[in-house]
């Protein structure tokens, strides 16, 4: 998701009245797509994705028969608790907000039935920091749901035409011309590297999936109707790979005539026959002998309609 974060304190005194928001006073650090409102105490979250948030409060008193409790409340329902059987002290919090649909609001209410006050002899009386949570990694890029999407298609190419002669285009000049034979899988990954092909004279020619930049299925061959895809991750998870595949399936729908440069010297040209993330299917309207696409590895697309 890149640099997404905000930190925000409050350095005032005073009190915070029953079920209203604390209200920062000072941003300390701000970047992205998080914005927060100091008259309010609402914060906004832009974007779709999985925000870390994290609170403290330093009390002094409050006129109250229990401790203290906080919550982070959003406008998609969530009530996150953070509490203290003291009256005085440092009242602490976090919470994991999933923003499926934006925008979506936060703030940090007083959870309890009176009013709560300040530390006044500390400098900061509150602090909140919010960050983008990227632990996912490179599993959870889009390219990575590419790869996968990939994979899921040739699987399926693999059982429908297993006796095709199905060229296999590269990021380099070679193509391979052959019979698809499996996918492999080593026992410490968790998904499909290479795409193996085997002639008739059991020649067996290896692909890297990073390396592929189209598949033409073969001559007489139809468009098989019981290919399935992979469904997107919800939300898309943020970043340049999704920003590349998104915009090639909305900005190239079904029935666009096209001429893809993949590669180096390689091009492929004629309908939009299906679009889905990661992929393009290139035919004619009855799908006669298509083209499969990662889009990830497009050079350049003209339209020629």
């Amino acid at each position: 998701m890149g640099n997404q974060a905000l930190q925000i304190q409050r350095l005032a005194g005073g009190n915070i009245g029953a079920t209203e928001a604390v209200l920062f006073d000072t941003v300390v650090y701000s970047a992205g797509n998080i914005l927060y409102d100091p008259l309010t105490g609402i914060i906004t979250f832009q974007k779709p994705g999985r925000y870390f948030v994290n609170w403290s409060v330093a009390t002094q008193t409050a006129i109250l028969p229990t401790g203290i409790i906080f919550a982070l409340s959003s406008s998609q329902g969530e009530f996150l608790q953070g509490n203290s059987p003291l009256k005085t002290g440092e009242v602490t919090g976090t919470g994991i907000i999933n923003v499926v649909a934006a925008p979506v609001t936060l703030s940090l209410v007083n959870a309890v039935g009176n009013n709560i006050y300040y530390a006044s002899q500390l400098p900061i009386k509150a602090d909140l920091i919010i960050f983008s949570d990227t632990s996912g990694g490179l599993a959870d890029t889009s390219a990575c749901f590419s790869m996968a999407q990939l994979a899921h298609i040739i699987e399926q190419l693999i059982v429908l035409y297993p006796t095709s002669t199905m060229s296999v285009f590269t990021t380099n000049l070679i193509t391979v011309t052959s019979m698809p034979y499996q996918l492999y899988t080593s026992p410490a990954a968790d998904g499909p590297g290479l795409f193996i092909l085997k002639d008739a004279g059991n020649r067996i020619d290896i692909v890297p999936l990073t390396s592929i930049v189209a598949i033409y299925v073969g001559a007489d061959t139809v468009y098989n109707p019981a290919i399935t895809y992979l469904p997107p991750p919800s939300p898309l998870p943020l970043g340049c790979d999704t920003n590349l595949i998104a915009a090639m399936r909305d900005y190239l729908p079904i029935g666009t005539d096209v001429v893809i440069r993949l590669g180096v010297a390689a091009q492929a040209s004629g309908a939009i026959y299906k679009s889905d993330y990661g992929i393009i299917v290139l035919s004619d309207a009855d799908g006669n002998t298509p083209i499969f696409i990662p889009v990830m590895q497009t050079a350049s697309v003209a339209l020629t309609e």
